[in-house]
């Protein structure tokens, strides 16, 4: 671990949530992704390798950002990658961003082989900064993601089958374990999965399989993270102020209830969603399956997609509220180490870890 002064500390879980929920991201909908109640412990929970950064202009906190690094597969390849997130001015700080610059280098770890970030298409004012070349920092957009929040009654055509679908049991562990790591590697960018207990809340009984015989052909968690991490809604713009006014209306269209204002959203996150050989039609049998048991507790579910994903022109057609990101590739241009650019027609960002 480095040196830096700029570590943060358990102690200053308070401040750094505070920090996050400063301001929120623009757009017809200001949403607020936080860490309540402990923006510090929530990191730590997301992994266990997690670097967390905090900047102070005297006894002030003003800035903050985190490191976390997982296990990922890159050309089918076991590889070490960082995502840099919650990097945040304080609003209320009238000083300029040069507090990110002051733990920058401290990002940079040796046995990382590839950097990446994620920005809200809507910001385009911190898009045109990252995408200029810097003497600190180099990032250049790899893919767009798009982010579905879904009415689980939502109709969707989907072919008659045979197969078995059930929610999967201590008996499925390994099988489900040698699906996830095999069709995952063929993925850039898909978690190593050595263990379930590697991520925070997620149990073998939150996935749900989809089965030819004895046969793994679909899978996908239903992964409540709320807990430690939260979508808010901070504000509506004068056109959803609007169409929060027709909520009935929205309902019976399949469209989500748009929630309350300053309250989290209940949700579970559709994670970890694979498809034997990309199979479109199965892909389909699942998520009709899948839904009716979100729709049993929930009135909502979440899951993003990357733009050169093969399920992509399914989610567009579904009724959604969603949200469009910029995922990056970061290189720091002073350091001589040797990076892995995941393909961009390959590649699968899972939503629960972003």
């Amino acid at each position: 671990m480095s040196e830096s002064g700029y570590i943060a500390s358990p102690e200053d879980g308070k401040e750094i949530l505070r920090i996050l929920e400063s301001s929120a991201a623009k757009g017809s909908i200001e949403l607020i992704y936080t860490r309540r109640p402990d923006a510090y412990e929530s990191y730590i929970k997301d992994t266990k390798n997690a670097r967390v950064f905090i900047s102070h202009d005297g006894k002030r906190a003003i800035g903050t950002c985190s490191e976390l690094v997982r296990d990922v597969y890159i050309g089918e390849e076991i590889c070490r990658a960082a995502y840099i997130c919650g990097l945040k001015k304080d609003s209320e700080y009238d000083g300029g961003v040069g507090f990110g610059a002051r733990f920058i280098k401290d990002l940079q770890q040796n046995d990382i082989d590839f950097y990446y970030c994620s920005v809200v298409a809507e910001n385009t004012e911190a898009r045109r900064m990252f995408e200029k070349s810097r003497r600190l920092l180099s990032m250049k957009p790899i893919s767009g993601y798009k982010t579905y929040i879904i009415n689980p009654k939502v109709k969707l055509k989907a072919p008659k089958h045979s197969f078995s679908f059930r929610r999967a049991t201590e008996r499925d562990r390994s099988n489900l374990l040698e699906f996830l790591n095999t069709e995952g590697k063929r993925k850039d960018m898909f978690p190593v999965v050595q263990s379930l207990d590697d991520f925070c809340n997620l149990h073998i009984s939150d996935f749900y399989l989809l089965l030819d015989g004895e046969n793994i052909i679909a899978t996908a968690a239903l992964w409540k993270q709320t807990e430690y991490k939260q979508y808010i809604v901070k504000r509506y713009g004068r056109l959803m102020k609007l169409a929060r006014v027709f909520n009935p209306v929205l309902a019976a269209l399949r469209y989500i209830k748009l929630p309350k204002e300053n309250e989290p959203l209940d949700f579970p996150m559709l994670a970890f969603f694979l498809c034997k050989n990309d199979n479109v039609e199965n892909y389909r049998i699942f998520l009709n399956e899948i839904k009716r048991e979100i729709s049993r507790n929930y009135g909502m579910f979440v899951i993003g997609l990357p733009d050169s994903h093969f399920a992509k022109p399914i989610m567009d057609k579904l009724p959604s509220v969603n949200f469009k990101t910029e995922i990056y590739e970061i290189k720091f241009p002073w350091s001589d180490q040797t990076y892995k650019t995941p393909g961009s027609r390959n590649v699968f960002f899972e939503c629960g870890l972003l």
